[in-house]
């Protein structure tokens, strides 16, 4: 059957993909598409099919060019960060520019409020801003965090559509300059969101206006699907509700960080999305509903189209909601109007539609996610699916088991460059992740119904979709025993990716249309041998190993991770110690360790750890720990002072505990020789009393020895314990200091300084940070002392480079310093 959708769909494909990178040029896009559709229609009117083909063909590619242009360029200068540049006087294009404003503002919210542990999340679609005493119309997403126990209180009245009103600190969202960390900043932009907004309480928050009939209405169905969710499954298991939420609803807020890892490990996340499968259920019933009423298809495809739209609209859409809807809305139309079409048709006729509306999705994961593998898996049922056994015994697991196999096949460089991650595991998982799904699926999605019959019913449901959730979690637990079938990579190179796909195509359609010849068929082996190549390239990643690793040099990369520390030195044989791993707080949802700086180990071929010392307990230096621990396996990881009642480092000891890593207390006066330099520890002291709770002052102090080079790293000691640190300092030709506490006004004393002597000074601290780190009195300081200072927060990531004798520094933002000891000398 053709798939005539398949060429419009494909050329806007192609064409939104080059107007990202020619946002400029929308309008050229434009004249061009003119010029190919008047062509066209000259050519069709002639009868010259072929030649038709390809102008249609080009004229749908200049038209998602100038879609895909135009809204890139709007993501690239929204008008509401240009109000702010404008207000506050910063400029965007300047990477310590952090574009603060304080603002009252008025909007649409997007989507219900979502609480989380400290704050309420609220998506707003800004429409009046009001600063400096004058109001500016204006468009633009905000995403706000609503602080206090007030907001908890009152976030059910914060639902999609309402009109709110609220005051709030405006500024740009948090970026991390780091090798092999994505532009989170425009990331969010492609998806509409400009700017973030932090409300003291909520008791701040104003609804001007409650939403349209139809939003009220879905809100309070919300609300009545969490509570009996909530009730029913939450009776059981609260791990079982949050499972079945997000299943049925799409709310994940329950899904803790472990969860998450765990079901992305064993490469089962996908089935606690909304996809298919829930809409499948929803129109499959709707049918079979009103067919026993004895109404005709017809009526009964239109009634089913309306209740997937309501569903769709219930569950707040999402890429792959609007897929599954939009194609069972055209399947169930062509019914009612009594023709046929291919599933092919459909999708690229969806995916047609939903580029053209929205040509910047071509960057969300979810909707590359779910047309890619719906594609393959058509693809792979079209060519092997005649051939599976004829036993319905056989059949069933032997179609699962092609449908993951197509899937992993499409997606394994989308899992590479969105997670960092390649599994295999969900080959056999699936077995049983999908089953278990379908019965937590079909349960959630029949709770509501039954709750309003009986509550005994719904009780009796609700433990149902309890089995099939708890049977979820323990089916992806199994991975553990195969750790090896989830392996973590950097993040491939475009060019490897489109090789894959652009080889794996052409073996396809060599084959698929099985063109004749011994010639042909060679082009088809060799392009699928491509293919593979690059698989194999992407898991193995040979371009980080031909990496320097050491090469006789001392090599320092000081991560920039906000307001925190983390800092890699890598020896000069390649051993490696990573000294802190960043964070904003403990049970923060944004985990620093596994979305900044693994990514930047990874990009940096480090893909295991020898040592790991974290310099204390706080938050900051430590929250990104468990992910690091848990992918790079340190050998060895050293703690100072211990501190029994703090829960954080206890269940961190409690992990390794389980592992091969051996966990070392290091304080005063112990030395490791690696690779030719030496690490001596110069604090902390053995301590005279248990601690109750984490101190700066207990802070590991680093001072690894390479040639005439001195690297002091202090974490965050205090004037208090710097003369007992300088007392332990051996003179140095050049000397590296970490500026202790993020350059805090308590630490980098005078005398302190006068006795360290620092040559370079690096100061690791978030943009626009609330303690005003580094303070202008320690800068000061260490300016007067001869310091050449860096800043994470306006450098971006420092890397360092010596062989003993002379120093190179480069930033992330293409700052260059060299020193030689000749030169100090003089």
């Amino acid at each position: 059957m053709p798939c005539i959708a398949a060429l419009p769909a494909l050329a806007l494909l192609v064409g939104c993909v080059l107007g990202v990178f020619t946002a400029a040029h929308a309008g050229a896009w434009c004249l061009a598409g003119t010029c190919f559709t008047l062509m066209a229609w000259g050519s069709w009117w002639r009868r010259h099919d072929l030649p038709t083909s390809l102008l249609l063909f080009l004229a749908f590619l200049c038209g998602g060019g100038a879609l895909a242009a135009h809204a890139q360029a709007e993501a690239d200068h929204p008008p509401l960060r240009a109000l702010v540049e404008r207000l506050t006087g910063e400029s965007s294009t300047d990477p310590a520019a952090i574009l603060q404003l304080p603002a009252i503002a008025e909007g649409e919210l997007e989507a219900d409020a979502s609480p989380g542990e400290r704050t309420v999340g609220l998506d707003l679609d800004v429409s009046t801003l009001h600063a400096n005493g004058t109001s500016y119309p204006i468009a633009g997403g905000v995403r706000v965090a609503v602080a206090g126990e007030l907001a908890k209180q009152q976030y059910e009245a914060w639902t999609a559509g309402r009109r709110i009103r609220a005051p709030m600190e405006l500024r740009r969202p948090s970026r991390y300059f780091d090798p092999g960390v994505p532009d989170a900043e425009q990331a969010l932009a492609r998806r509409g969101t400009t700017m973030v907004g932090v409300v003291k309480s909520g008791a701040l928050v104003e609804v001007l206006a409650r939403g349209s009939s139809i939003d009220e209405a879905a809100a309070r169905m919300r609300v009545i699907s969490r509570q009996v969710i909530a009730r029913a499954v939450g009776r059981w298991s609260a791990q079982s509700a949050a499972i079945v939420a997000a299943i049925v609803l799409g709310d994940r807020l329950g899904l803790g960080q472990d969860l998450r890892r765990q079901l992305q490990e064993a490469g089962t996340y996908h089935v606690i999305a909304i996809s298919g499968g829930n809409i499948a259920i929803l129109a499959g019933l709707v049918l079979a509903l009103f067919g026993a009423a004895g109404l005709t298809m017809r009526i009964a495809s239109v009634a089913a189209i309306g209740v997937l739209a309501g569903y769709a609209m219930l569950v707040g859409g999402g890429a792959s909601v609007n897929r599954a809807t939009v194609m069972a809305a055209l399947y169930l139309g062509a019914r009612a109007l009594e023709h046929r079409s291919s599933p092919f048709n459909a999708l690229a006729a969806t995916g047609g539609l939903l580029l053209a509306c929205s040509p910047l999705s071509i960057f969300d994961a979810g909707f590359v996610l779910t047309f890619g593998a719906t594609a393959a898996i058509l693809i792979g049922g079209g060519w092997i699916g005649p051939h599976l056994p004829e036993s319905t015994w056989l059949r069933a697991p032997a179609a699962l088991l092609l449908a993951s196999l197509c899937a992993e096949a499409a997606l394994l460089p989308v899992g590479a460059l969105v997670f960092s991650r390649v599994t295999g595991a969900g080959l056999v998982l699936n077995f049983l992740a999908i089953p278990l799904m379908g019965l937590a699926q079909i349960a959630g999605m029949a709770l509501l119904p039954a709750a309003a019959l009986s509550w005994r019913l719904a009780e009796a449901i609700g433990w149902l979709a309890h089995v099939g959730a708890a049977g979820l979690v323990w089916s992806a637990g199994l991975v553990r025993f195969a750790p090896w079938a989830a392996v973590r990579v950097p993040t491939p190179s475009a060019w490897v990716v489109m090789l894959y796909y652009v080889a794996g195509v052409a073996a396809l359609t060599v084959r698929g249309r099985r063109i004749g010849g011994e010639w042909w068929r060679s082009v088809s082996r060799g392009a699928a041998a491509v293919a593979v190549f690059s698989a194999v390239w992407i898991v193995a990643a040979p371009a980080t190993w031909l990496l320097p690793r050491g090469r006789g040099r001392l090599q320092v990369v000081f991560f920039d991770v906000g307001q925190g520390d983390s800092i890699l030195v890598r020896f000069p044989r390649g051993h490696t110690l990573l000294v802190d791993t960043g964070g904003l707080r403990e049970d923060a949802a944004f985990d620093i360790g596994d979305r900044v700086v693994g990514p930047a180990l990874r990009a940096l071929g480090v893909r295991h750890l020898d040592y790991l010392a974290l310099s204390h307990g706080d938050a900051d230096h430590m929250a990104g720990a468990f992910s690091i621990v848990h992918d790079f396996a340190p050998r060895e990881l050293w703690e100072g002072v211990p501190v029994p009642p703090f829960e954080p480092l206890q269940r961190l000891r409690a992990e390794t505990d389980a592992t091969a890593i051996a966990w070392r207390i290091v304080q005063t006066g112990d030395a490791i020789a690696i690779d030719g330099a030496e690490v001596m520890v110069r604090h902390p002291p053995p301590p005279d009393w248990e601690r109750q709770k984490v101190r700066n002052d207990d802070s590991i102090v680093l001072d690894v020895r390479f040639g005439e080079v001195s690297l002091l790293l202090t974490g965050d000691i205090s004037r208090e314990v710097e003369p007992e640190v300088a007392s332990h300092l051996e003179p140095a030709a050049i000397r590296i200091l970490k500026v202790a506490h993020h350059g805090s006004g308590s630490s980098s004393t005078t005398a302190f300084l006068r006795l360290a002597h620092p040559t370079i000074a690096i100061a690791s601290a978030g943009r626009g940070n609330p303690f005003g780190h580094p303070v202008p009195a320690t800068l000061a300081r260490l300016r007067a002392a001869g310091a050449e200072i860096f800043r994470t927060d306006h450098d971006g990531a420092v890397f360092v480079d010596t062989d003993g004798h002379d120093v190179h520094v480069r930033t992330w933002t293409g700052r260059t310093y060299e020193l030689t000891t000749t030169a100090q000398r003089h």
